[in-house]
């Protein structure tokens, strides 16, 4: 009989996949079952292959990692696997509400392989009761380069210059750079933060990043939105990200330096 511990993930950056997937094969007593590229795709492939652990990030298109907990608890699933969130952002709301939710463990990216594996272990057999605890914080950006890097990554992902979004969109990637907590309070402050700033209304501010992200989506650079975004749903179906999905994931991609270019 196979007593492997079984992992998968659920995480739509391919690269951070490869990743997690080469760290778990190289381990006889686990075994890699696959990755989910968005929070419902998770969902069925948690009933179908029923894992010890589930690696989860909380950035995630469709349904994002809390959603995920959320959902994980309502179904009634005759073993829940236990769950390691695997995440670029350190808030303590969000840490506290993943906790409330079910998650076993709070890792932050970028982290180091022998811990992951040793949690991975220690969850496969631990009590669920178990508190959630965090790494140490990963480092902010530099500030003075934060703005050519933004500046960068979207000039090759094809985003219109001209298109007052684009200057919104840009604020908007910098700021959650450095407060990954605006993430959760985009509508009550990242939009009027950003509104202030230019003289106009949050809800100006949000519809226009909404249509330059559509239109990026639409006409920008296909290849390089595929190396950031990864082969998602989305990409699939023509269908453009939410606002708060595309800030959260360049942003999280900067801190974490894995953006080509940028």
């Amino acid at each position: 009989m196979d007593d492997r511990i079984q992992v998968m993930a659920a995480e739509n950056n391919r690269d951070m996949c490869e990743v997690l997937e080469a760290l778990v094969q190289g381990e006889p007593d686990l075994e890699w079952v696959g990755s989910a590229e968005d929070g419902v795709q998770a969902l069925d492939m948690i009933v179908q292959v029923n894992p010890d652990v589930l690696l989860l990030d909380i950035i995630m298109p469709y349904l994002d990692g809390l959603g995920v907990l959320q959902r994980l608890a309502e179904m009634d699933l005759a073993r829940r696997p236990g769950i390691i969130i695997v995440t670029a952002f350190e808030e303590e709301g969000m840490v506290k509400r993943s906790a409330r939710l079910g998650a076993d463990y709070y890792i932050l990216k970028p982290f180091d392989g022998q811990c992951l594996l040793s949690r991975i272990r220690q969850v496969a057999g631990a009590d669920k009761a178990m508190p959630v605890r965090t790494r140490s914080m990963v480092p902010a950006s530099t500030p003075g380069h934060s703005h050519d890097r933004v500046a960068r990554v979207l000039f090759r992902m094809g985003v219109p210059t001209y298109f007052k979004g684009y200057q919104y969109l840009k604020d908007a990637i910098e700021m959650v750079s450095h407060d990954p907590g605006l993430l959760g309070v985009i509508t009550k402050s990242l939009y009027p933060k950003i509104a202030e700033k230019h003289m106009t209304t949050p809800l100006i501010v949000e519809a226009a990043i909404r249509y330059t992200i559509q239109k990026t989506w639409k006409h920008g650079n296909v290849d390089y939105l595929k190396r950031v975004f990864g082969q998602s749903a989305a990409l699939r179906d023509g269908k453009a990200p939410t606002n708060s999905f595309f800030i959260a994931r360049v942003a999280e991609d900067l801190r974490l330096g894995m953006i080509e270019g940028a």
